[in-house]
């Protein structure tokens, strides 16, 4: 429970005891003489302060009556002015709060270029957000699961993240996430169908978008990338293989966890397309001093898409546009080495 939610509690159990409280009193002051609910009424006029007069009649000549009301008022009033400023304030901190957060919400969306779109936000999805947002990516994620989302939000409160809650194989849902500007999209639905669903839909809206989807069963594998997704996850697989590699190489897997965990940077191994300004950096590796000017290791490289990774490469290798560098560096250093190089 909130602890405007405890002092709307608190407010409202007071004024009750006051008004019983008070009906009570006037009850036993008057040996029974007047109704309760009469005294009831009597107490609920005066710590309101409507001021109808003494409605009980012979109270003015009954002992301890009304100075029983100068008590009654100002205990009374104070339990009304508590109780009516906590309601101010629960409408006020919480609609008018989640008002003005929805709008910035849907600012923030509408201004996003480049951006990632996460759908689905259970298990799988939650740690893909978390981990884009942690290497700097802009993400639009949606999930019918608003208190997900909306922690998610909190924990990053000055990451480029949004989200949209609703069915993502809704198309009005799906319209409003910016699809045409976006860079890519996963589909991280527990449904391989649903996520079959939304790999169509994405690539008929953007024929450019890089599509990545979750798959539960491996038999699905086939069929969701003759759909259009660029790359389809097993996590079935992925556990397998992640177990053989605890078995056989330990170390490396220690290495590549405690990097995730570092709370002092969050250090990757990243991929970096050279454009047209990395002719600015030199023609080889030894002349683009990548080490030197950005702290980054460079772990090998790939002329384009479908040429052969050289690995280690040394400092002779040629580098130009269209290549591809394998890296491993912080998020701040990649982000450097792409303005530079894109």
């Amino acid at each position: 429970m909130s602890p405007l939610i405890k002092r709307l509690v608190v407010g409202f159990v007071v004024l009750l005891a006051v008004v019983l409280g008070g009906g009570l009193g006037y009850y036993l002051i008057g040996d029974g003489r007047w109704a309760f609910k009469d005294c009831v009424y009597m107490t609920v006029i005066t710590v309101t302060t409507v001021g109808y007069g003494e409605t009980l009649e012979g109270m003015d000549k009954t002992e301890f009556a009304r100075g029983f009301t100068i008590l009654l008022l100002v205990f009374g009033t104070g339990s009304i002015v508590y109780f009516a400023s906590t309601i101010t304030a629960f409408i006020i901190e919480g609609d008018l709060k989640n008002v003005l957060f929805a709008s910035k919400l849907k600012k923030r969306m509408k201004r996003m270029n480049d951006h990632i779109v996460v759908c689905g936000a259970g298990h799988t999805g939650r740690n893909i957000i978390e981990e884009m947002l942690k290497i700097g990516r802009s993400v639009i994620a949606i999930d019918l699961n608003e208190l997900e989302l909306k922690e998610i939000a909190d924990k990053y409160p000055k990451a480029d993240f949004t989200y949209v809650v609703g069915d993502a194989t809704d198309d009005d849902v799906i319209s409003t996430v910016n699809l045409t500007n976006a860079k890519g999209m996963v589909a991280a639905l527990a449904s391989d169908k649903d996520n079959l669903y939304l790999v169509v839909s994405a690539r008929q809206g953007n024929p450019n978008l890089r599509i990545v989807a979750r798959c539960a069963e491996v038999a699905n594998v086939g069929k969701l990338k003759r759909s259009g997704a660029d790359a389809v996850v097993s996590p079935n697989f992925i556990g397998g293989m992640r177990m053989v590699s605890e078995m056989v190489r330990p170390a490396v897997v220690r290495f590549l966890d405690d990097m995730l965990r570092d709370k002092r940077a969050a250090y990757r191994i990243e991929e970096v397309r050279l454009g047209d300004k990395s002719s600015g950096l030199g023609a080889t590796l030894e002349e683009a001093k990548i080490r030197e000017r950005f702290g980054m290791s460079v772990l090998a490289l790939s002329a384009s898409d479908t040429s052969a990774w050289t690995y280690n490469p040394d400092a002779t290798e040629k580098i130009g546009p269209g290549m591809t560098l394998v890296v491993l560096g912080s998020a701040e250093q990649v982000a450097k080495l792409r303005a530079e190089a894109s």
